[in-house]
């Protein structure tokens, strides 16, 4: 899955936008959920696919509330040209039943050619069960890659803010000597505004690939990034989610500032 260190983030947007903005990148995080329903937005992957792209498929249980079937994730995989399928995962809820799911799809999801990425989760406050996740896939051969959720470390750490708590939890399993620095590791979404995560990831030489709607989004929330906001996000961040069916804009103003956006997050990963 190359990276080691080369971090590259993962243009999230709307399908109408997607020929502009998300060929920025040549690593992709696709959503399984939208494979599912949405023709142009599988095909594109696909196309990205072909040329020699990295394309990793979510499992949708960030939207759907629970994984797809092993059988529906290897015809998504398919359908989009996934190399990487996100086995599934189940957040606040014991570490077990997160290892206990990979364990019986991954069989399948590498005979049917793809590689994995494997998330571990915990019941909130658990960050020991957290830990034996990690540790699970992190030693795992057949595991060829970590998710580090969204939704992961602020549970299994709920006195840290959610902001900070996956750099915090990252910087823990360095120090414990835990965190497997010869493992691909993807930082799925992102808690806050691009500045405050992604540099410190960076740093701690933790982050393979992170993905996020967020320069995007917010461009056409009206949100423009700003380097005088130590996330860049100037107010909070949009609490509405990204809608992929949003109809393509001609107002260059917005473009500009989804320009804007994409290019100061993309400088956070060339520092």
């Amino acid at each position: 899955m190359k990276s080691r260190f080369n971090p590259q983030f993962c243009i999230i947007t709307p399908t109408e936008y997607l020929h502009r903005y998300a060929i920025q990148s040549n690593t992709h995080l696709v959503l399984a959920h939208i494979v599912n329903t949405d023709h142009a937005y599988s095909e594109f992957y696909n196309k990205r696919a072909w040329i020699g792209d990295v394309v990793i498929m979510d499992n949708g249980a960030f939207e759907l509330g629970e994984s797809y079937a092993p059988d529906k994730l290897i015809d998504l995989g398919h359908k989009c040209g996934a190399s990487v399928i996100v086995l599934p995962d189940y957040p606040a809820v014991h570490w077990c039943k997160t290892v206990d799911a990979a364990v019986e799809v991954l069989p399948k999801i590498k005979q049917a050619g793809f590689k994995t990425m494997f998330v571990p989760q915990s019941a909130v406050g658990d960050w020991c069960g957290f830990v034996s996740g990690y540790q699970w896939g992190a030693s795992n051969p057949d595991i060829d890659s970590i998710g580090m959720s969204i939704l992961a470390l602020p549970n299994a750490l709920p006195h840290i803010p959610a902001s900070f708590a996956r750099v915090v939890g990252t910087e823990l399993l360095v120090q414990q000597q835990i965190f497997n620095f010869e493992k691909y590791h993807h930082y799925l979404g992102l808690n806050a505004g691009p500045a405050l995560e992604i540099p410190s990831l960076i740093k701690i030489g933790a982050l393979d690939s992170c993905d996020s709607s967020g320069p995007v989004w917010s461009a056409i929330c009206g949100q423009m990034y700003t380097k005088s906001a130590d996330s860049y996000l100037p107010t909070r961040k949009i609490s509405k989610h990204v809608d992929f069916n949003y109809p393509w804009t001609h107002d260059k103003c917005v473009h500009n500032m989804i320009q804007h956006n994409i290019n100061l997050t993309l400088e956070l990963f060339k520092q």
